[in-house]
């Protein structure tokens, strides 16, 4: 097998982007469960200043909180490897009217234009502000996947007729400037780029990219059954001596995820090793595994699984990926020094058991689970036949109800509304010493009160039906006695 040496955990900041109070506690695990870096996701939390101030977030870190992060980093042994998005995922800037003209396709902020003459220069001027910040590390991620809408607009359709040049070939020029740009300013820094924009490349294409002296390419895939090109690995060897895999802790199984399934993931990294027990000799070296853990899918999607739901996960991710393999031992440490009880569930979905743990953040994984249980409750009535058949719109609007069914029918939206309000403290408590005021009003805004909002419409139609068909029926009755 090819030498293997690096685990890099990666924070993606783009969404629920913790405090530092938080990351001072977990830094010492990350370390002890076998990582030997960050990738830090800066995106919009990173102090941007100058005529890049606008893409800072209102809650970006700030200089000297950047600083401290480093500090702690480094007081762990865990190299930072600083990730800028410089192509395709680009919505943080291009989302600001400023940096719209760059734009691939002017309605969509989505990817820049590689030909737009503002386009290298904004790019560089980011790299040059967080390359300050990070004068020690030794990789640059500069992202580049998912490129959407290559070579749509009037510059780029211009360029390749004029240069007979293919849409990847296009994509290539641009990574090769942004990458010649870091080369030549920072001689011993080397780009990392993601890899499933030339995937499907072909050998000839690479060779005369440019790109093998220049960056290494980080292989993503996040499933157990692997749908990579089957002569990936030897079209990438013929052209790049080091590469990286990505695999993932969390982030990769829906959108809209609350928990961690974790023997998903599980089985995510032990494909990867098998796979590069297959691959690994083709290359002078594999550097090791990125191990991702996404908070959105993208810039504008909502918030999936929060960083201490997922900590249980990271802990045998990095464990497996450390040791080769996943064993009943290794599975039995992580879950008694995080403090499970009966034991740590691999698939929370699953688990009926009540569950307690204790480890940094273990509040959040609690009221999660309470959460993932509640709406679970709370969609199966939303959607239930009783409700549709006895209390829908038509019915109501016209009268045509009958009150046996809608008591029960108040009853129950009751009472799954006061369980609903009893889990919004919880996870607002959980949450609260983790995350920005900002961060707990989106995940309440986004995922529990829109339930809340529902049931409490049913709950106000059922008791105004009661209300009105008791009193007309009250008066009914005495008239008959009269």
């Amino acid at each position: 097998m090819a030498s293997m040496s690096q685990r890099l955990v990666h924070l993606d900041l783009k969404g629920a982007a913790p405090k530092l109070s938080y990351l001072e506690k977990i830094f010492p695990l990350i370390e002890q469960w076998g990582a030997t870096g960050l990738i830090m996701e800066y995106e919009d939390m990173f102090p941007y200043h100058g005529n890049l101030s606008e893409v800072a977030s209102s809650q970006a870190y700030s200089v000297e909180e950047v600083k401290k992060i480093l500090h702690m980093a480094e007081q762990h042994n865990l190299e930072v490897v600083p990730l800028v998005q410089t192509f395709g995922h680009f919505e943080f800037v291009l989302k600001h009217e400023t940096f719209a003209k760059i734009r691939e396709i002017p309605k969509y902020p989505t990817s820049l234009c590689p030909c737009h003459p503002d386009a290298i220069p904004i790019v560089t001027a980011m790299l040059d502000q967080v390359l300050e910040m990070h004068p020690k590390t030794r990789w640059f991620h500069i992202g580049c996947d998912e490129v959407y809408h290559l070579g749509r607009c009037d510059l780029c359709r211009r360029k390749m007729a004029d240069e007979n040049l293919t849409t990847q070939q296009l994509f290539f020029g641009h990574v090769k400037t942004v990458a010649t740009y870091i080369k030549a300013h920072y001689p011993t820094i080397t780009p990392i780029v993601w890899d499933d924009m030339f995937r499907f490349a072909a050998v000839k294409d690479l060779k005369t990219s440019g790109l093998g002296d220049l960056v290494e390419p980080m292989i993503w895939h996040y499933l157990s059954s692997f749908l990579l090109p089957e002569n990936l690995f030897d079209n990438l060897c013929t052209v790049f001596r080091d590469i990286w895999v990505a695999s993932a802790f969390k982030g990769a199984t829906g959108v809209c995820a609350s928990m961690t399934n974790i023997s998903f993931h599980v089985e995510n990294h032990l494909s990867w090793l098998r796979l590069i027990d297959e691959k690994g000799s083709k290359f002078n070296s594999i550097r090791g595994f990125a191990i991702t853990g996404w908070q959105r899918y993208d810039h504008f999607a909502v918030m999936c699984e929060l960083l201490p739901v997922a900590i249980p996960s990271l802990a045998l991710c990095l464990s497996v990926a450390k040791q080769g393999v996943f064993t009943q031992d290794i599975l039995m440490h992580i879950s008694n020094q995080l403090e499970f009880k009966p034991g740590l569930p691999l698939n929370p979905y699953q688990c009926q058991i009540p569950t307690e743990c204790r480890y940094p953040g273990s509040d959040v994984y609690a009221a999660m689970i309470d959460w993932i249980h509640t709406q679970a409750k709370c969609d199966q009535f939303l959607q239930s036949d009783t409700l549709c058949s006895w209390m829908n719109d038509y019915n109501i609007e016209r009268g045509f109800v009958n009150l046996m069914h809608i008591e029960p029918i108040v009853t129950e939206a009751t009472n799954i509304l006061a369980r609903l309000c009893e889990v919004q403290i919880k996870i607002q408590k959980s949450m609260e010493p983790i995350f920005s005021d900002e961060t707990v009003t989106e995940w309440i805004q986004t995922y529990l009160e829109p339930k809340s909002k529902r049931l409490s419409d049913v709950v106000e139609k059922g008791q105004k039906v009661l209300g009105r068909v008791n009193f007309e029926g009250f008066e009914e009755k005495m008239s008959q006695d009269m």
